[in-house]
């Protein structure tokens, strides 16, 4: 099969384009991203699509103006759109410390990005070969990886696609030159400066004296490695879904029993899906890091792991996966609640008044209370340090904090839960327990209700 029925193959069998699509490419001036112009530029009006081609001068190297030139000539040639920016990678990289490949990187695919934003139906493509896909298997390997990130690049993410994944350097090389076609050569890839490169000159062919095929392999990894990855991802995947309780952008909750009940390797790939959730990808997370979270099992309620803007909370009844910085601080002052009055603390509402009779309710944010033994104004406040008090039911004071330890409040939770006062008596921490030397009897003559609202249910 000729080399441009390869890319067409590819992109009917991975639908990577469809008719009427904007195809913005990635043009570099180098063989790879000529060569992918010039295949696209084949098979445009066969697929029915339009290109447009997006060069970015890093201002890196002094014959970068050369590689501007050749798209610019190419792009006249072939009678295509082309749009050229300069931004230097080297100041970005300083800018925001980061290495220059990545400071390239992430400027490239921002200024696609902006050209793509003018086309409602658009994709970017970009130049990456078979050699690149091998490349990059083989560091992942050197650096760590598990079964998705030996995957490496696919035909597709998102809008971005990759048309000549499966097209080989060589034979791309060779087919420029038999079609006259010029192209810049980049000297930095001529050097072993970069990790990619001493991988690419150096050992990647000192490999291949031992096994000619090694790149065949390490793509044919990438593919099996593909398979195993989709089949662990939809049998961890229902896992996931059954024992998540609840989520939000910032927050996710497991059954604490289903989540013990699962073998390790389950647990982590949960805590794996977990954090891609909330951080969109896995950079910086090892299995070191992931082995630590799962330590946590093994750790008392109410205690956490941490790992830089990642929290792993142990509650009673559940494990909460967090990022971020999580709600608001409770530091209100107290405050005063008189009779027949109401005030906003925090996120609760608090209203006393004095009715005629006591009404039994189950409803827990709903109190009364004895008036005459009561001090007004009440006072609304957190607990403190060295808080006692005497549980309803009880004959002996007990300490608040040993008291929201039975009733297994979490720790992150018991900070936040409303305390109200008379005098320097505590009456009631809502919605837990009243006090017993305030609660209503068949002695009591004038009765107080208090009513709180917007309680989180614990």
């Amino acid at each position: 099969m000729k080399i441009i029925d390869r890319v067409k193959s590819t992109i009917v069998d991975n639908k990577l384009i469809e008719k009427g699509d904007t195809v913005v490419v990635g043009a570099s001036g180098g063989p790879d991203s000529e060569f992918l112009i010039t295949a696209l530029n084949s098979i445009k009006e066969e697929l029915d699509f339009d290109i447009v081609l997006a060069h970015l001068n890093h201002l890196h190297r002094k014959e970068a103006i050369v590689d501007q030139k050749i798209v610019e000539e190419r792009a006249k040639a072939l009678n295509l759109k082309v749009e050229i920016r300069a931004r230097s990678m080297d100041d970005y990289a300083r800018e925001n410390k980061l290495s220059p490949e990545d400071a390239g990187r992430r400027l490239r695919y921002d200024f696609f990005e902006e050209i793509l934003a003018k086309y409602p139906k658009g994709k970017i493509a970009v130049a990456h070969t078979f050699d690149d896909q091998a490349e990059t298997v083989f560091m992942r390997i050197i650096r760590g990886t598990g079964i998705k990130g030996l995957t490496a690049m696919s035909y597709k993410n998102g809008h971005i696609i990759r048309p000549i994944l499966d097209i080989k350097k060589s034979d791309l090389l060779t087919y420029l030159d038999q079609e006259q076609i010029p192209y810049a050569i980049d000297q930095t890839n001529l050097m072993d400066d970069y990790t990619r490169n001493k991988l690419r000159l150096d050992i990647i062919p000192a490999i291949e004296k031992i096994n000619p095929n090694f790149k065949r392999a390490l793509v044919n990894l990438s593919a099996i490695a593909r398979d195993e990855h989709e089949i662990s991802k939809a049998y961890v995947g229902k896992i996931y879904d059954d024992l998540l309780i609840s989520s939000d952008e910032t927050s996710l909750k497991f059954d604490k029993e289903g989540l013990e009940g699962c073998d390790k390797a389950i647990r982590s790939a949960i805590l794996r899906i977990g954090i891609e959730n909330l951080k969109g990808d896995l950079k910086d997370i090892s299995k070191d890091n992931i082995d630590s979270f799962d330590k946590l099992l093994g750790l008392d309620p109410g205690k956490s792991i941490i790992k830089d803007d990642i929290t792993f909370y142990k509650s009673y009844n559940y494990y909460e996966l967090l990022i971020g910085k999580r709600g608001q601080d409770y530091i209100e002052d107290e405050l005063e609640l008189k009779l027949d009055g109401e005030v906003s603390f925090g996120p609760y509402t608090i209203k006393a008044s004095k009715v005629s009779s006591y009404e039994p309710t189950s409803n827990r944010c709903v109190g009364f209370f004895d008036y005459d033994k009561l001090n007004f104004p009440l006072k609304v406040r957190y607990r403190r340090n060295g808080d006692r008090f005497k549980p309803f039911g009880m004959k002996n004071t007990k300490k608040v904090k040993d008291f929201l330890i039975d009733a297994k409040i979490d720790r992150k939770d018991r900070d936040k839960l409303p305390i109200i006062t008379s005098a320097s008596d505590i009456i009631w921490i809502v919605p837990l327990r009243i006090s017993e030397d305030y609660k209503v009897s068949s002695k009591s003559k004038n009765i107080v209700r208090i009513e709180v609202g917007y309680v989180k249910k614990l």
